[in-house]
């Protein structure tokens, strides 16, 4: 029994990446791709300063995956920024992402899920819908098989996770595990238990599209 309802064939399922692009970035997308799943990957723009980073944020948009806004920078707490900076941080981002792949984003998350109503004025002005999530189980700690028995949980229709490909580069050692290898396992179980199941992953504005009044995404 799924939390809210019962795992059901068909339901569909977004599971979302903060923090990269990164080397996790890769074996998450050969994993998606096994399973024939799409996700949305929430980028930082300081992350796409090589032509490795580039080069994944382009087969992003091969493989018909979404990509979204994650900040430039993932400032601590982006609601104690001046105005200025909050469009610097996401519009330098958009523009890098536009750059590269010729896709502009329209969805974008807080850095930490720190959103205040402030913070939604402000993105929507450059076009930008905040995605938050049904659970966000902390796989920057946890083994892989700990982190998919907490989204197991809330696999249900509707249900938007939040895992993370990368890593901040100015995050303190002490935060998280040094690598997200734990994380791509987890996405291996959840997307083996998912096709067992007849349950879908998809890209956010795919599920929106299905379900225009997802409670885990901000209005437009």
């Amino acid at each position: 029994m799924a939390v809210g309802g019962e795992e059901r064939v068909g339901s569909l399922v977004a599971l979302t990446f903060d923090d990269g692009p990164s080397p996790w970035t890769e074996p998450i997308l050969d994993h998606l791709n096994r399973y024939d799943g799409h996700a949305t990957f929430f980028v930082l723009g300081n992350e796409l300063d090589s032509d490795d980073r580039q080069r994944t944020l382009g087969r992003l948009v091969e493989e018909s995956h979404e990509i979204g806004n994650h900040t430039f920078s993932h400032p601590g707490d982006l609601a104690e920024l001046d105005d200025a900076v909050i469009l610097d941080e996401l519009g330098r981002t958009t523009s890098l992402i536009k750059e590269i792949t010729g896709v502009v984003p329209t969805h974008w998350r807080t850095p930490f899920l720190r959103s205040t109503p402030r913070l939604l004025d402000i993105a929507s002005t450059l076009g930008l819908r905040h995605v938050d999530c049904s659970i966000m189980p902390g796989d920057w700690s946890l083994t892989g098989g700990e982190t998919f028995e907490r989204v197991r949980g809330y696999l249900r229709h509707g249900a938007v996770v939040v895992l993370h490909d990368g890593r901040p580069r100015d995050e303190p050692a002490h935060l998280s595990l040094p690598t997200r290898d734990e994380t791509v396992r987890a996405v291996e179980l959840t997307l083996e238990h998912m096709a067992t199941h007849g349950m879908r992953c998809v890209t956010v504005a795919e599920l929106l599209a299905a379900d225009p009044d997802n409670a885990s995404v901000g209005p437009p």
